[in-house]
């Protein structure tokens, strides 16, 4: 609606002061700049809409400079093209100016005209980006809420021992993308509104997570070994309560509660039955671990509570503009042929120098609606631009037939401007439904402005859905011959990046364990690895939508199991930050996991077979024997003084008999993950080739 005001406006104003023309070159300026918010429009800046302003500024002054040269469109426009694909403030919009204002006769004389349509759209960026309700997308603490329910249905999830694993990957993905969305907003809010609270809110949730997980990993242990021992201790009581502490924590009741003295009564019944063996002992360490997550779990959501207190009340608050910290650089070109994005602005380039060449050459009518349909059809894969080819085609074709008949009856300007209106809003409404939509009202919004400002009849629209056919055939040839399979071939280099990150991920929590980093660093490598499997993820839908471009199914199978490896790493960091002290055998079974991943990495590399080496192994083995050791020192003790908790060899049992069963679902996690990669990649040498 504020899009279609922003247009509406100089329209209304042109007609009421007999300038009607006037009016039609501010509302088209003010089309262009508001036609880049449709993406994302609760997160688009103002520094962003001004650089945008800026790019319409520059478009205009070439237009005029180059109107009626020639052959001087094709140079420009091209360079136009290609450099708004590597910066985003550009985008489309000085190409489309460029061709909007040399193709076509100029309404006005130069300065106005260029000074009218720079007004159109410092008008659509200051209205878009003013503190509206509807600026806030969703509010800040409905989001954490909705965050606190998908790690409200991960607790309860972490006890169910008949959950399929499948179950617990889609609860723990959803919880997570959560947790990234509610980040993304709370750095869209920060520069309306500096918010401390949404800031421990943010963290605590995080740190929710991590538990959950890490707590998750614990229990199958348990469910393994002693089924019985979770039921008697009540672990399902104490999910649901914690479950429960999550679902008010940003709300009315924000009351946490405490389910840990119920739990560890029973865990201490259960300790005084005295543990016979070492597989017992190890149920016993494994669930006070999880009563340690629970505890952390309580003391994150009561540190925040008077924060999500403050959120909760605020919720309806208008925030105020204040100073907002400097947005990082958008370009980053390091001119690699390499880099998809280069790749995308050479398409554009050429494209749009063949259909710049081809209006040269035939002179079209209205030539201009081929190249703009080059630009906006042009995608980054052949799938994604043969799709938007049949959306814009479809669209076009009915807004130009919608629009023929509204002209027909020779509307008053009232009437265009009430009609402009209406298309507008419906364009910029539902433009995130399908893009056929989005062409169809804003084909209508162009043609129908294009005749306010300039009465030209019904030839304006023939020729659109002629020439969006035609530059529709362009795009769809241009990603089709030009580097169509450009993430096929960057596959196995993100593959490598992605084991990498996990093996750097396993190296700072050996630091962590001998104490030489901390866990808050640990995490953020985690974080990073998974940013680096994510990666790896959009990699395959982009080969989805690549001709003759197939993924291998085990890189979808590493994907999966490197989550695992990551929610092995997380229960590791729980135990360590827990359990502080002698690490033990702990870093050198971080070490030589961390190595593993290496050499998984590099056979994906080089295309190599991978030979799986027995180093994790023996030193899980030697972690066994210290834990068995331990166990029968920590008996011993019992037997001399049943009363005696506060040892140092009952400390050291607990803390490297969970670490123990950490650290071997992490081993075994991370050999699924190396044969998957390696498996994806690995080259058939002759040799094999007669073995099989």
């Amino acid at each position: 609606m504020t899009g279609a005001v922003s247009l509406v406006i100089p329209l209304v104003v042109g007609v009421v002061t007999g300038h009607p023309i006037g009016g039609a070159t501010v509302g088209l300026g003010a089309w262009l700049v508001a036609s880049r918010a449709i993406l994302d429009p609760a997160r688009v800046s103002r520094t962003f809409m001004l650089g945008v302003v800026a790019s319409l500024g520059a478009g205009t002054v070439l237009g005029i400079v180059i109107s009626g040269e020639g052959w001087l469109i094709v140079p420009t426009a091209s360079a136009l093209a290609g450099l708004g694909v590597l910066v985003r403030r550009i985008g489309i919009t000085a190409a489309l100016t460029l061709l909007l204002t040399a193709a076509n006769p100029l309404p006005l004389d130069p300065l106005p005209h260029t000074g009218l349509q720079v007004l159109g759209g410092l008008l659509s960026a200051m209205l878009l980006t003013l503190p509206w309700p509807w600026r806030r997308a969703r509010p800040l603490s409905v989001s954490l809420s909705q965050t606190a329910e998908a790690l409200a249905d991960l607790m309860e999830a972490a006890a169910d021992p008949g959950l399929d694993p499948r179950d617990w990957d889609d609860r723990r993905r959803k919880a997570g993308d959560s947790l990234a969305e509610a980040r993304v907003i709370y750095a869209r809010h920060r520069w309306q509104r500096r918010s401390q609270p949404a800031e421990k809110v943010t963290t605590a949730l995080r740190r929710v997570f991590y538990e959950t997980v890490a707590a998750h990993a614990m229990f199958v242990s348990v469910h393994d070994r002693a089924p019985a021992a979770v039921e008697t201790v009540g672990a399902a009581d104490l999910t649901r309560s914690l479950a429960r502490s999550l679902r008010s924590f940003i709300g009315e009741g924000l009351a946490v509660e405490d389910p840990l003295p119920g739990y560890e009564a029973r865990v201490n019944e259960l300790r005084a039955d005295r543990p016979h063996g070492e597989r017992e002992l190890l149920v016993l360490v494994l669930l006070r671990q999880i009563g340690h997550c629970a505890d952390r779990v309580r003391k994150s959501l009561t540190a925040a509570e008077e924060a999500a207190r403050e959120l909760h009340a605020t919720r309806n608050v208008l925030p105020a503009l204040t100073a907002r910290p400097k947005p990082p650089p958008e370009i980053r070109l390091s001119l690699d042929f390499d880099d998809p994005r280069v790749r995308h602005a050479l398409r554009a380039l050429l494209g749009t120098a063949f259909a710049s060449a081809i209006i040269v050459l035939f002179k079209p009518p209205h030539p201009h609606w081929l190249v703009i349909a080059v630009l906006v059809t042009l995608q980054p894969t052949y799938g994604e631009t043969r799709a938007r080819v049949w959306a814009r085609i479809g669209g076009s074709t009915a807004g130009g037939l919608v629009t023929v008949g509204i002209l027909h009856f020779h509307p008053s300007l009232w009437w265009l401007s009430a009609l402009i209106g209406a298309c507008a809003a419906l364009a910029f409404g539902m433009a995130s439904v399908h893009q056929a939509y989005w062409s169809t009202f804003m084909t209508m919004c162009v043609l129908l402005l294009i005749d306010f400002q300039l009465r030209g009849g019904t030839a304006v629209v023939e020729s659109r859905i002629v020439l969006t056919i035609l530059g529709g055939l362009i795009a769809v040839g241009c990603t089709r011959l030009l580097w169509p399979r450009g993430e096929t071939v960057r596959l196995a280099h993100r593959v490598v990046r992605m084991l990498r990150g996990h093996a750097a991920a396993a190296r700072t929590l050996a630091a962590v364990s001998r104490g030489k980093s901390s866990s808050e660093k640990a995490e953020t490598r985690i974080r990073q690895a998974e940013l680096d499997a994510d990666a790896v993820a959009r990699s395959l839908d982009y080969i989805a939508h690549e001709p003759g471009g197939t993924a291998p199914h085990a890189v979808e199978e590493a994907v999966d199991v490197a989550q695992r490896v990551r929610d092995d790493l997380m229960s590791v960091t729980s135990v360590l930050r827990d359990e502080p002290g002698d690490p033990g055998h702990v870093p050198d079974v971080l070490e030589t996991v961390a190595v593993r991943l290496d050499a998984a990495a590099q056979a994906v590399q080089t295309g190599e077979p991978f030979e799986f080496t027995g180093d994790v192994d023996c030193e899980l083995a030697v972690m066994a024997a210290s834990v068995g050791r331990l166990a029968e020192r920590r008996l011993t003790e019992l037997d001399a003084d049943p009363s005696d908790t506060r040892t140092e060899v009952r400390r050291a049992l607990v803390r490297t008999a969970a670490a123990d069963q950490a650290l071997r679902s992490l081993g075994a996690d991370t050999v699924r993950l190396c044969d998957a990669a390696t498996s994806a990649f690995a080259r058939v040498t002759p040799e094999a080739a007669v073995a099989a």
